[in-house]
């Protein structure tokens, strides 16, 4: 097990996507050992263990669809007081995974953006992450909820604050005025993928400025 583990991130790091995916299609538990090494504070390997999750759940989703949801309700577990786990990157997994195949899992959606409400206020950013995803394919989804991602424009954590305001640039909606000047002067660097599956760091201030243009 250790020896697949340690081959499967290895495949991850050097975005070897094709033989990853042969592998999960040939073993489907596999993609349950991709989204353990999620379990990092290492960022930029999250963030590529993220991205490989979304190419190993369309490579199977047609015909492993329930094996999928289950995965899907796993995470939303991880999530619960009563789960024992952290649920570490379970967010940005939702995200990834649901927005790979949403014809399929759509129907997850709602309960996702419903983890705004969880308490642990370090889950925030990656619910506003996966929205932002989800939004990117179906931005119809998302946009009755800006409202609500406005309200995390002013947090303390960047990554909250970033991230809700990319979310309203992938929805193009308005950034309220009275955070615009704040937002702009934001030098935080917080960690993205973009719709061509570029994972980089960037300002708040010039996601900011990309999501007031694209609102124009």
């Amino acid at each position: 097990m250790l020896k697949e583990k340690e081959h499967i991130k290895n495949l991850v790091i050097n975005e070897q996507y094709k033989e990853l995916c042969r592998l999960v299609r040939e073993k489907k538990s596999r993609l349950s050992v991709l989204l353990s090494l999620s379990y990092t504070t290492d960022n930029n390997i999250r963030f590529r263990v993220i991205k490989a999750a979304g190419h190993a759940v369309s490579a199977i989703a047609d015909r492993e669809a329930d094996f999928i949801r289950t995965v899907i309700s796993n995470l939303l577990w991880s999530l619960n007081d009563d789960s024992g786990s952290v649920g570490w990157s379970s967010p940005e997994l939702l995200g990834e995974i649901v927005s790979a195949r949403i014809d399929l899992f759509r129907g997850y959606i709602p309960l996702i953006i419903s983890l705004l409400h969880i308490k642990e206020p370090f889950f925030r950013p990656g619910v506003l992450w996966a929205m932002g995803r989800i939004a990117a394919k179906e931005p119809s989804s998302i946009k009755p909820y800006a409202p609500y991602i406005t309200m995390y424009l002013a947090e303390p954590l960047p990554e909250t604050r970033g991230y809700a305001v990319w979310c309203l640039g992938q929805i193009k909606a308005q950034v309220p005025g009275e955070h615009i000047k704040r937002l702009l002067e934001d030098t935080s660097e917080i960690y993205l993928l973009d719709n061509d599956g570029n994972i980089y760091k960037k300002t708040v201030g010039k996601i900011t400025g990309e999501a007031i243009g694209n609102s124009g």
